[in-house]
């Protein structure tokens, strides 16, 4: 009778592990909405890491962080939709301003360490496309990131 109740209690010991182990255990599941960034340089009033939720342009960001006085809005495609993770540069505004839209080839070179051959580079590249963005001259080949960083002061669209 022992033994009976030994292999009857062995059973329902069993039994229950085996449902215990089966039940699913609650999972909760939240879900937080990544922000996207861009950095802001330049003439902005505030500067660094800007996070904003969704899509937005230049614009936008334009009205909400706001620019100084002698910010160069010219310099911007201001309709231009954001890309997370970009840098946005807005120069002061300066009488010797080139524009890489509309500058002839002899304006461009008056550019620093800007020749004849790197000129004409950025010509072709703006009758194929017009320049979006400032960041768009170092998609010409020997305009590195350090061109373009020594150049921004003194370009606009």
């Amino acid at each position: 009778m022992k033994k009976k109740y030994q292999i009857l209690g062995f059973i329902i010991l069993l039994f229950c592990s085996v449902i215990y182990d089966f039940r699913q255990p609650e999972t909760v599941e939240t879900q937080e909405e990544a922000l996207s960034y861009v950095i802001l340089e330049g003439a902005f009033l505030k500067q660094g890491k800007y996070e904003y939720e969704g899509e937005k342009t230049v614009q936008d960001v334009v009205d909400e962080v706001g620019v100084t006085s002698t910010a160069n809005l010219a310099a911007l495609s201001l309709d231009t939709k954001l890309k997370d993770e970009s840098t946005i540069y807005l120069p002061v505004q300066s009488n010797q301003s080139i524009s890489l839209n509309h500058a002839s080839k002899e304006e461009l070179m008056t550019l620093d360490r800007i020749g004849e051959k790197t000129a004409q580079k950025i010509i072709d590249y703006r009758n194929e496309q017009s320049f979006t963005c400032l960041e768009d001259i170092m998609n010409i080949q020997g305009i590195g990131q350090k061109t373009y960083e020594r150049l921004r002061e003194s370009l606009c669209l």
